[in-house]
């Protein structure tokens, strides 16, 4: 037979696999083909010559471009954390003044506890009410400065801030009992003329209730009642639920007045009024409009002149009012010393 009949078709696996091994022959080949460098001085007395052969110079090559790539991550990852740390350092520097802020808080915050406990506890005596709070300094919560690990300084501002809840908690059933006893003389408290006779402000008491100058005369006189400045038209209220029992005119006394009867003998006038807003008959609560404030009748300027009774005795008006704490909000200025000197 003719030797073409032994030879392998071109398209047999064979094929494909000698020409396979025989590229990789040839790669090797190439691969261990060796370059020459020669470096000689300008007299050419000295030269330095070697030898390397391509894979040599491919892995020298390689290694070159993986540290340049190394040097450029170290360099872009050093130029990141030190911008971060910038970004760190700065919140930290904000978190530093936020807890100052929040340590002079904490110190007002204190500071403003104490003086509701004094307050409160002072009030307490006068009522009668014994002091019930037994809050022990433990509360369910436990001591919060077991659960942190934390410096001396921060276990201060930590102290600090158990002192206040334990006050505030103490606090809780003093209010509670406080509260217990007023809600029984809400109502009692309501049919006493125990509020401002002006809505939404105070003015100034410009007159008070006894013995006092005539602003026309000069001469003494008792004065029935406690007279109340601020301006035309501001909105007078009933001190306390009751009935109006009167609505007249008197123009040489007190102009346009009001008078409302209330329970246990209570009876409470408004003078010099610019309106009159109620009917003779009509019941009223406490802190209703019944009026404006004016200049009617005998006066010498815009004021509401308030009386209380009770039965048919006149009484200090001011006694209900209890202004005596702060007079310098409520008084004017030529009455002061006299009024705390009383």
């Amino acid at each position: 037979m003719p030797n073409s009949m032994f030879r392998p078709k071109k398209d047999h696996p064979y094929n494909f696999s000698a020409s396979r091994v025989g590229f990789f022959k040839s790669c090797r080949r190439k691969g261990r083909e060796k370059f020459t460098v020669i470096m000689a001085s300008d007299t050419g007395k000295r030269s330095l010559c070697f030898q390397m052969s391509f894979f040599t110079l491919f892995f020298i090559g390689f290694m070159f471009l993986v540290l340049l790539a190394g040097f450029f991550w170290f360099f872009l990852d050093s130029s990141r954390k030190e911008v971060l740390l910038a970004s760190r350092s700065h919140d930290f520097t904000d978190a530093e003044a936020s807890l100052d802020i929040v340590r002079d808080e904490v110190n007002e915050l204190l500071f403003s506890t104490e003086s509701f406990r004094k307050t409160l506890y002072s009030t307490l005596d006068v009522l009668g009410i014994e002091n019930v709070s037994n809050v022990p300094r433990t509360s369910a919560y436990g001591e919060i400065s077991s659960l942190l690990s934390v410096k001396s300084e921060s276990m201060a501002e930590i102290s600090k801030l158990e002192s206040l809840r334990t006050a505030l908690d103490s606090s809780v059933p003093v209010l509670d009992s406080f509260g217990r006893k007023f809600y029984g003389q809400k109502e009692l408290m309501a049919d006493i003329p125990s509020i401002w006779p002006l809505k939404d402000v105070h003015g100034r008491v410009t007159l008070t209730f006894g013995v006092v100058p005539n602003p026309f005369t000069g001469f003494w006189y008792i004065h029935r009642g406690a007279d109340f400045g601020f301006g035309l038209g501001v909105p007078i209220v009933a001190t306390a639920n009751g009935t109006v029992v009167k609505k007249a005119y008197s123009p040489d006394n007190y102009g346009y007045y009001i008078d409302i009867q209330h329970k246990y003998g209570f009876k409470t006038r408004y003078a010099h009024m610019q309106r009159q807003l109620v009917s003779v008959g009509q019941k009223v609560s406490q802190g209703e409009v019944i009026g404006t404030m004016g200049d009617s009748g005998y006066v010498t300027g815009v004021h509401l002149h308030y009386e209380v009774m009770l039965a048919d005795h006149l009484v200090d008006p001011i006694t209900f009012l209890d202004i005596r704490n702060d007079t310098s909000l409520y008084l004017v200025p030529d009455l002061r010393e006299k009024f705390i000197g009383e």
